[in-house]
């Protein structure tokens, strides 16, 4: 069976009282084959605080410019 390697993006905002954040993601077969969690730590390195418009996903490691 042939591996589909494309990807989706998926923007979220947040207000500010938002301490922590869980993603899960399901396949079609509701089998769960990706799990993050962001502390507010994360959160704040992922929103800020970084120089030259570097955006960062803590733990996955994509890091990247917008």
């Amino acid at each position: 069976m042939k591996e589909n390697k494309e990807k989706r993006v998926l923007r979220v905002e947040l207000d500010n009282e938002v301490k922590k954040v869980s993603i899960t993601g399901l396949n079609g077969d509701e089998k769960v084959v990706m799990r993050q969690e962001l502390s507010e730590n994360d959160l704040n390195q992922a929103t800020g605080g970084l120089l030259d418009r570097t955006w960062y996903c803590p733990k996955v490691g994509c890091v990247g410019k917008s």
